[in-house]
């Protein structure tokens, strides 16, 4: 064995075992470039003696070979506890592949990864930095500890938990869309003064099978409750800025052998209330295997705690056998997909299908869904798509020691601030001119909930400014006092009933002064990368109740405004009339017929058609037939300001829908119409073709079915108003 100068830090180890010498030594090669000790053994004996000699950190298996698979391999690393980690390479199929990665889980290796034959130098690179990635954190193993000179024992578990040893570590859970962060995970660590590290794997079974567990859990839960409530304080809040780490989840880990222990979850409640904790922030996670092993004991227990408001998760779901109605049965609030899925989603149809089914699971029984083990933004991406609700994993961050925390938070979220900012830039929206197609949904919004302010912020640096406001007559103002800066922190609707009875806000400038705000509600918009930019946000002068039926308003009218911002303000035009095109008219009258059915509002339209276009075309040119066209929309838009769309619904045809509108309204915009077309008729050059439309109008009742074909009932019993 090499022996290396004083203070010279030694190398990784990697030893191979493939039967191809020339593929073992392709794999060294790289390892030796990216600055690894690698050897290549052929035979699995003289690799079993090497393995013992040489104590590799990193072992790279061949599943093939003649004289003993790799299976076979795999299962005698464990049989000898093995503490190095794993990478299997191979030519055959994903499935097969994906199978033996399981194999060695289910034996108690550390598994890196699968590479399949042929792979790139760079791939391999990449797998062999992550099989070396330690965690980063003070009690996290060193090269020197992975063999420990002999096995904890209970004793040493019993001295660690009277001496306080056990210290915690705590990794960060956030949303998949947008990043933010909603809650940690508490892990136990044990750095044993003499054997250094202790995997939980070796610890928490040893406490399970020593009666220990309970006394183990209450001291992990007494330290993270302690730390959760020193995080989420308002002297905290004060220090980083903002209020978000007060409403933070904490993820428990609860071992099956504690189900049964009444006076453990009595303790927990207990040490909640002690600390000014609502149990609702408190997340008690269990394994598949564990809250199925006894369904009576779990039902009544785990129903008990949901009545007291903790939350309950499924941890590592997907890996046990628990039939559905088990499942349906039980009082979960969450599923968490094993993050051996999540890890292999890049590369395994099979797992993307268990993620992809667990998913949609947790969303048909209205469960929130965390993927666990996100290493990358490809995976991240891939759960985002899917609509999985949480992630965790190291692409996120590492466990994290308690007082690493508030830093790795701080750096992050500035971080996250300055790619928002990016965001709203590229946007090009700043101190722009009023759109119609933003203030038609403000003044929608306004008219709908009978408030007396509403407005689109977007929320720049120093300062929110207005892209559309109703009822407000000033154009930004600064960021710090900023309602919806506070609405931003977190990824859903804000809502303050009375602005007077709100401890953040009774004092607010805008409170307490001009314009007197005494209710609030904002939902963040959001972009389709998950940047939040800004807010529709709802004002009053009077408190006000906000209903959950106006939550769901709210968000049909912010997801309105989403679309718009997602597309340029000439995206969707029609070239010739400036009014929206046919298929982005159809796809927002779409929209705006199943938000007026939601509420059960009406709808009416005022529709004019040029029938005479064809012939005036022929007659008089193309050019003619343009200028046509473009005049009659020009005086739709002039004279139905009210409506909420107006588009070339069809080739000759130019629309306006208004919502929440009657016959009534419409009959109006029709008849100025009429006598708008008169006026330009008078006013042309006698040898120019006269506008010659026909108006009609419709009224739409809150019915389901699509719009084109209420709409074509609607005609059928349609008013029609003729041009002079």
């Amino acid at each position: 064995m090499r022996i290396d100068p004083p203070g010279k830090v030694k190398p990784p180890r990697l030893l191979i075992l493939d039967d191809e010498a020339m593929t073992g030594e392709t794999i060294a090669r790289i390892a030796d470039f990216a600055g690894f000790d690698a050897q290549n053994i052929t035979s699995p004996t003289a690799f079993f003696e090497q393995v013992t000699a040489w104590q590799p950190d990193i072992l790279a298996i061949d599943l093939i070979m003649p004289e003993m698979d790799g299976v076979e391999v795999m299962a005698e690393l464990a049989r000898c506890g093995c503490q190095a980690r794993l990478i299997i390479t191979s030519g055959v199929g994903s499935r097969v592949l994906d199978a033996a990665a399981r194999s060695a889980s289910e034996h108690g290796l550390d598994i890196v990864g699968v590479i399949a034959k042929p792979f790139s130098a760079a791939s391999l690179r990449e797998l062999l930095h992550k099989a070396i990635e330690v965690e980063m954190n003070p009690i996290a193993a060193s090269p020197g500890e992975r063999y420990p000179s002999r096995g904890a024992s209970v004793e040493d578990l019993e001295q660690a938990l009277t001496l306080c040893q056990i210290q915690m570590a705590y990794q960060p859970k956030v949303r998949c869309r947008t990043g933010t962060i909603v809650g940690f995970e508490a892990l136990a660590r044990w750095q044993h003064p003499q054997l250094g590290h202790i995997s939980p794997d070796i610890f928490i079974p040893l406490a399970e099978a020593n009666g220990l567990i309970d006394r183990l859990t209450r001291q992990v839960t007494e330290k993270a409750l302690d730390w959760l409530a020193e995080i989420s304080s308002s002297d905290t809040a004060r220090r980083v800025g903002q209020n978000v780490l007060q409403d933070v989840h904490l993820s428990l880990n609860i071992s099956a052998r504690s189900l049964g222990n009444g006076a453990l979850f009595d303790a927990i409640l207990l040490l909640c209330r002690e600390r000014g904790i609502a149990p609702q922030r408190i997340v008690l996670e269990l394994t598949e295997t564990s809250a199925m092993q006894d369904a009576t004991t779990s039902l009544d227990t785990l129903t008990r705690l949901r009545l007291q408001g903790f939350q309950l998760s499924i941890d590592d779901f997907g890996t046990g056998y628990s039939s559905m109605v088990q499942l349906v049965r039980l009082p979960f609030s969450e599923l968490k997909v094993d993050k051996r899925f999540v890890m292999t989603a890049t590369q395994s149809e099979e797992s993307r299908a268990v993620i992809r089914s667990v998913v949609e699971l947790g969303h048909s029984l209205g469960l929130n869904t965390t993927a666990e083990g996100v290493e990358d933004q490809e995976s991240l991406d891939y759960l985002d798509g899917l609509k999985c609700d949480l992630a965790q994993g190291y692409l996120i961050s590492r466990p994290l020691p308690p007082d690493k925390v508030l830093g790795w938070f701080i750096t992050r979220e500035a971080e996250r601030e300055e790619r928002r900012l990016a965001a709203l830039s590229s946007l090009g929206l700043l101190d722009t001119p009023a759109e119609a197609r933003f203030d038609r949904l403000t003044r929608l919004a306004r008219r709908l909930f009978g408030v007396s302010t509403v407005l689109i912020s977007l929320l720049d640096r120093d300062r929110q400014w207005f892209k559309s406001r109703q009822g407000f007559d000033v154009t930004e103002t600064p960021r710090d006092i900023a309602f919806c800066h506070k609405t931003l922190e977190r990824d859903e609707l804000m809502v303050v009933p009375d602005t007077h009875a709100h401890f953040l806000f009774r004092d607010y400038p805008g409170v307490i002064g001009s314009p007197y705000i005494r209710f609030y509600a904002g939902r963040p918009l959001y972009l389709r990368g998950g940047e939040k930019v800004g807010t529709l946000c709802l004002v009053d002068t009077s408190p006000r109740d906000f209903r959950e039926g106006d939550a769901e308003l709210l968000d049909d009218l912010a997801s309105m405004v989403e679309n718009e911002l997602a597309r340029a303000s000439s995206d969707g035009n029609d070239l010739q009339t400036g009014l929206l095109d046919h298929a982005t008219f159809r796809e927002q009258a779409e929209a705006a017929c199943q938000l007026c059915r939601r509420v059960g509002l009406p709808m009416a339209l005022v529709s004019a058609r040029l029938e005479e276009l064809p012939a005036i075309n022929k007659r008089f040119g193309r050019d003619c037939g343009d200028r046509q066209l473009r005049d009659l929309a020009h005086l739709m838009t002039e004279v139905a300001e009210e409506a909420d769309l107006a588009g070339r619904y069809r080739a000759t045809e130019v629309t306006a829908l208004l919502m929440g509108g009657n016959l009534e309204a419409a009959r109006g915009i029709a008849e100025r119409l009429r006598q708008a077309v008169v006026c330009s008729n008078d006013n042309q050059a006698p040898d120019l073709a006269s506008l010659s439309p026909s108006i009609r109008v419709a009224e739409l009742s809150p019915d389901e079915g699509p719009f084109e074909q209420r709409l074509e009932a609607a005609w059928q019993c349609h008013s029609r108003v003729e041009a002079d």
